[in-house]
């Protein structure tokens, strides 16, 4: 690999970006990936690529999924000691950010010259909008939520256009998933996507992820648009099957429709019937298992068959060591509200708690679901009700007025 320290910046930059595009990363008998070899002579040349340059780099680490912080550093810090982003393409900031979020390697100071940069412009109408998208959702991503005046000049530029069809799906999708998770509220933004969504002849175009991102997005900003749930619900119900769905895209619909109050038994009777005729459950995540139950319980779509399958799949794993505390008070939780009975179950779940060595992160709202559950479901456990009153006293300060 000595030859590549005759290739120029330019040439360099080309060959990363190229295996990039072509998400090939070759590995050596020691261990080291070609991407490795290639980072030394990048990492040396940081000054003399052209912005391009470092945004074709960093956006090829991060498709072909090679880690390199030491790279994504320079790569940042040199963009960060610019006095200006002048000469940066909206696409090359945005991939940028983009690949710094993906390789998840942080990098404050340049989000924030990033963010600086584009709230100072004019307008955005350089941007296309996989650029707006694809910012967005990085500053979401990478936790740098903190830049609303970003957000807000993205939302305003993006309501004040005459129509969306130059978005597509996966843009629409990631904006309002981005909007939603960083909690940045713009009403007339998820109305025009709405608006739009709605207006389609069909959602064919539309991948089950986006559909799924787009429900949740609409469900956690508390935008409720009847119109919309049931575009997206009569167009999933009316597919042949919902094979091309991933377990976390099924779990994020029915949550979202359960946590907006918009009830759809068709769209309901369908993923249950799906879950229940899979061969097992092994590609469902915790968090996923939890926010099925939840879901079904909170919009009182009953079907024990269903129930029956997660049940039984948790009680035969050999630990509960991976389920998130809130993850197991929303499962007995919505075993107890669904009426669903599984002594087994409960059983799991409490030798589960009684045996861990203190509740400290469990949630105030959690040991309360948790004791309310056991003794709906007359699931009585003395050591448990010990153990979860010794940790509401112990938070006795945390707990509300309600």
């Amino acid at each position: 690999m000595h030859v590549l320290s005759e290739f120029d910046a330019r040439s360099l930059s080309n060959l990363i970006y190229a295996f990039g595009l072509a998400e090939y990363n070759l590995k050596f008998e020691d261990g080291s990936t070609l991407f490795d070899v290639l980072a030394i002579e990048a990492t040396s040349n940081i000054k003399r690529f052209e912005p391009q340059h470092h945004s074709n780099i960093v956006w090829a680490y991060a498709n072909v999924k090679a880690t390199n912080p030491s790279l994504f550093k320079k790569v940042g810090d040199h963009i960060v000691a610019l006095e200006t982003l002048e000469s940066f393409l909206p696409q090359a900031l945005s991939n940028i950010v983009w690949a710094h979020a993906t390789a998840k390697e942080s990098h404050s100071k340049l989000f924030k010259k990033v963010s600086d940069h584009i709230v100072a412009l004019d307008h955005l109408g350089a941007f296309w909008p996989q650029a707006l998208a694809n910012t967005v959702w990085a500053f979401s991503t990478a936790d740098e939520s903190k830049h609303q005046q970003l957000f807000r000049k993205v939302a305003d530029h993006i309501v004040a256009l005459g129509t969306l069809e130059s978005f597509w799906p996966q843009a629409l999708a990631n904006i309002a998933w981005a909007f939603a998770t960083a909690d940045e509220s713009h009403p007339k933004l998820f109305k025009k996507a709405s608006d739009h969504i709605v207006a389609l002849d069909h959602l064919g175009a539309f991948k089950p992820q986006e559909l799924s991102n787009i429900a949740w997005a609409y469900a956690t900003a508390e935008e409720s648009n009847p119109k919309l749930f049931k575009k997206i619900a009569d167009h999933v119900v009316a597919l042949d099957n919902l094979r091309p769905f991933a377990p976390q895209a099924l779990a994020n619909i029915v949550w979202a429709y359960a946590t907006a109050g918009q009830l759809h038994s068709l769209l309901f009777r369908m993923v249950s019937d799906h879950i229940v005729a899979l061969d097992n459950l092994g590609t469902f995540d915790q968090q996923a298992l939890a926010n099925i139950v939840w879901a079904y319980a909170t919009a009182e779509e009953p079907h024990p068959q269903l129930f029956r399958k997660v049940s039984d799949h948790i009680v035969a794993l050999d630990n509960l060591r991976t389920f998130k505390p809130q993850e197991l008070s929303n499962i007995v939780w919505a075993y107890a509200t669904a009426k669903e009975q599984h002594p087994q179950l409960f059983r799991k779940v409490s030798d589960h708690i009684v045996a861990l060595d203190h509740l400290g992160e469990f949630k105030p709202q959690g040991l309360s679901n948790i004791a309310w559950a056991y003794a709906t479901a007359k699931e009585s456990n003395p050591r448990l009700f010990q153990k979860v009153a010794e940790a509401a006293i112990a938070k006795q300060n945390e707990f509300n007025s309600q």
